[in-house]
């Protein structure tokens, strides 16, 4: 049966996990919880038993209508109309997953994360679609189990309004994941809502799984909805499904995915190889969370690497060598040097690997954070143009140029040092340009750094959402990083910004890529640096939009 299926598609409740339902003590809890959020006193019994009612009404009406309503429309419409909708709707998601956690809780089925993942190695595409009234849940659920990256599509009832039966859900999921419906097989539990929506939208395959404890569940009489299969558990499926070639993306583009994106969205480094070749991504770029032992048994001369970001390995972390002070900053002597090695170890790895390039942070002028911390809670409060952001601003400014003088020679000491210890690897050491105002550089400490030796040897990493979160606090303009420094970047770490929040996908956010693009060299590498709370859907669009935009191209 497996011949013509090139996606396998999920539902959630009832196939991957199931409901265990509260004690009377344990609903009211959370009951009492949601009436203290609005402010509500009285029987929480006589509360809950109105809940209730509301929502059976609600779901009356929603599987007539085959309609869902988002979180912040379901509380202020049906579960809470006698309080202002003002009140209601911002805290909609919060009341309903309040409402559920009462109702009972949720139980992943042991074998579905190992199946999921499985079928993911196999070379199935695979996606998600769910009737549910939550749409936090479930990506929350797929981050606990360390499997979003399976996933190249979620679609949730409550996010884009329509619900199963309708077969306008799953031809929706199969839309986004540019796939022919009947190279489709869908996975559920329910034959009215899963095999019909399946049927109707011309799906290959439908798959129910038999809950013992329902099993009419599994029976009908209604003409063409009989399921293909029946089976007892998720790992039947691998006996349905047998390993496949692996899928080729539609295009192939000339840009690295970050490992920052790895970071819980997927159980190991070669799942994550495979998710970002499949995505488009040509190359990849280890950053400083991977460590010895996330690489120990991959082969690496398998892929393509376009960088490294120290401290990588990163068997002793970013953050501990901060905390110990081992950074080519350091007034210190010795705890210089062995920021140093640090780096040393990560050039070593970058020849070993034949990536050309390694991302360095120079470390700092001064470690007190607490100013800019107070200045960015004062930008983020509309609290820009005042004396109090200028107070400190200015403060922030005179502390760097008194401190600065002798961690800046520590830079330029370690990497001459460095640079001596790269001569003949053919790894470019880039400095990167930085998110906190008292790290270094500074655009005049770049130029003076950029200086030691020839671009073949060092070059300025220029980072999209750390020029942009500097010049919206006042400090250097974000086109200065590109006009001064255009010619010697030798890569780039592209990602979108919200307020001062980076890390986001392109598209997202409120950076002008098309502005960027002109200054970026032909030959600088680039990679989307992408956090985890972006999900699949948001990375590959993020992809094309740096493509629209001129940022990257396609890999001829």
């Amino acid at each position: 049966m497996n011949n013509r299926i090139d996606a396998i598609l999920f539902d959630m409740g009832g196939t991957l996990r199931r409901t265990a339902r509260r004690t009377r003590d344990e609903k009211y809890q959370v009951i009492r919880r949601m009436m203290e959020l609005i402010g509500l006193q009285g029987p929480v019994e006589e509360f809950s038993r109105r809940l209730a009612r509301r929502a059976n009404a609600y779901k009356k009406w929603a599987e007539e209508t085959h309609i869902e309503l988002s979180e912040s429309d379901l509380w202020s419409q049906w579960m809470l109309p006698d309080f202002p909708a003002e009140q209601i709707k911002p805290m909609g998601v919060q009341l309903n997953q309040l409402y559920r956690e009462a109702l009972g809780l949720r139980v992943v089925f042991p074998e579905s994360r190992e199946v999921v993942l499985e079928l993911f190695r196999r070379g199935y595409r695979l996606g998600l679609v769910s009737n549910t009234t939550s749409s936090v849940e479930v990506p929350a659920l797929l981050k606990e189990l360390e499997i979003t990256g399976c996933f190249e599509t979620v679609v949730l009832s409550t996010v884009v309004g329509k619900r199963k039966p309708d077969p306008a859900i799953l031809l929706d999921a199969a839309q986004r994941m540019g796939i022919e419906p009947e190279r489709c097989a869908y996975i559920g539990d329910r034959i009215d809502r899963d095999v019909a929506a399946a049927r109707q939208a011309g799906f290959s395959k439908a798959i129910i799984l038999r809950d013992p404890r329902h099993p009419r569940a599994v029976e009908t009489n209604v003409p063409n909805l009989a399921p293909d299969q029946t089976i007892q558990n998720l790992h039947e499926l691998l006996h349905l499904f047998p390993p496949r070639p692996m899928p080729e993306p539609a295009t192939v583009y000339d840009a690295s995915l970050s490992t920052m994106w790895a970071i819980k969205t997927l159980p190991t480094l070669e799942d994550f190889f495979e998710f970002a070749r499949r995505t488009g991504f040509a190359r990849i770029e280890l950053n400083h969370k991977v460590t010895s032992a996330m690489l120990a048994g991959i082969d690496l001369k398998k892929y393509q690497f376009s960088s490294v970001h120290e401290p990588c390995p990163a068997d002793i972390s970013a953050d501990e060598l901060k905390k110990r002070d081992w950074l080519i900053s350091s007034t210190d002597e010795e705890k210089r040097c062995d920021g140093v090695k640090a780096i040393q170890r990560t050039i070593d790895l970058a020849h070993n690997i034949g990536a050309r390039a390694i991302v360095i942070h120079a470390g700092h002028a001064h470690p007190d954070s607490l100013p800019e911390k107070e200045l960015r809670s004062l930008l983020a409060s509309g609290q820009y143009d005042t004396n109090s952001y200028r107070e400190i601003q200015q403060k922030m400014i005179a502390v760097r140029a008194e401190t600065a003088t002798a961690s800046f020679e520590a830079v330029r000491k370690s990497l001459q040092e460095l640079l001596a210890y790269a001569d003949g690897t053919g790894v470019c050491l880039g400095i990167e340009n930085r998110y906190h105002y008292n790290e270094i550089p500074s655009p005049d400490e770049l130029e003076e750094l950029l200086t030691l030796a020839g671009p073949d040897r060092i070059g300025f990493l220029y980072d999209a959402g750390h020029a942009e979160a500097l010049d919206r606090m006042g400090f250097y303009t974000h086109e200065e990083w590109l006009k001064r420094f255009g010619p010697r970047i030798v890569g780039t770490h592209l990602h979108d910004m919200i307020g001062t929040t980076d890390h986001y996908t392109p598209g997202l956010g409120e950076i002008d890529f098309s502005r960027i693009a002109p200054y970026l060299p032909e030959n600088a590498y680039r990679t989307c640096e992408f956090q985890s709370f972006n999900n699949p859907e948001q990375v590959k669009a993020g992809l094309i939009h740096l493509s629209e935009q001129g940022c990257i191209k396609h890999q001829s």
